[in-house]
């Protein structure tokens, strides 16, 4: 079957350890995916904001599945977004300030305009948080917010945070679902809002099947994608309960360019 559409996570996904990729690489391949009318996808949980830089001096097309799948921009237009309805989210944040597992969590709301926290900027926790998120603001409560949100993004210093997703699950069953997005964090989106679902738009909207589609990813937020793809593989360096859930393990590690050698291979 003929491949049209490579989907890609970014943190220890497409990117290595220190942030980066092998560009020179890279764009060898886009432009090959693109003289092929191969679509190609950066599909991540991170803010729109925090993505095309990462690609800047690089030619050809990408579009970018954003918050989890809760927002798609292709060609700096944003053609999907799934917003988190505003009394809900108060009732979620009233529900959290109340849940001892969550104390000590760092809490932002991901938004259409900005990223909002009530953290200091003064505190190092900020500076780290805002190489994610564009314009990441400051707010005394995060329930007097009024901008659209499409996620919640809850960190702690601990990686595993299997109970608090739990508990969030059952609390909101039907109305929120959380997700581990690796290295101690959630996200926390609506329930029908996954990497797989904003995928399965640009499927139909391009006319592609799931034979004819690959994509990566290393962490829980990605499984749903995975399986969207009938080449749908889980990074060799994903933790090791995420990679007995998937068939297809890369053979190389995010530091070895482990989803641009599979690319460059499918591409042959």
């Amino acid at each position: 079957m003929t491949l049209k559409l490579i989907a890609t996570d970014m943190d220890g996904t497409f990117l290595n350890d220190q942030g980066t990729y092998n560009q020179p690489l890279f764009q060898t391949l886009l432009t090959k995916m693109g003289k092929r009318n191969i679509h190609f996808v950066v599909a991540s949980g991170n803010q729109y904001p925090h993505l095309p830089p990462y690609f800047e001096g690089v030619t050809g097309e990408i579009t970018y599945l954003c918050e989890d799948g809760a927002h798609i921009v292709q060609g700096n237009q944003t053609i999907s977004e799934d917003v988190i309805p505003a009394d809900l989210l108060r009732e979620f944040l009233n529900w959290l300030a109340n849940q001892p597992l969550f104390e000590h969590a760092w809490i932002l709301l991901s938004g259409r305009q900005a990223a909002y926290t009530e953290m200091l900027p003064s505190l190092k926790r900020f500076k780290q948080s805002s190489y994610f998120y564009g314009n990441l603001t400051h707010v005394p409560d995060l329930a007097e917010v009024t901008d659209a949100i499409y996620k919640v993004d809850i960190t702690w210093p601990q990686f595993d945070v299997s109970e608090q997703e739990r508990l969030i699950n059952e609390a909101f069953h039907g109305q929120l679902r959380a997700t581990s997005s690796g290295l101690g964090g959630l996200d926390v989106v609506l329930p029908h809002v996954n990497k797989a679902y904003g995928l399965a738009k640009l499927q139909t909207q391009w006319q592609v099947t799931p034979a004819e589609t690959m994509a990566f990813g290393d962490s829980g937020n990605d499984l749903e994608m995975l399986a969207m793809a009938q080449q749908g593989y889980v990074m060799q360096n994903a933790p090791e309960s995420v990679r007995q859930q998937v068939a297809l393990v890369t053979g190389l590690t995010n530091n070895q360019d482990g989803v641009l050698k599979l690319i460059e291979a499918a591409l042959k």
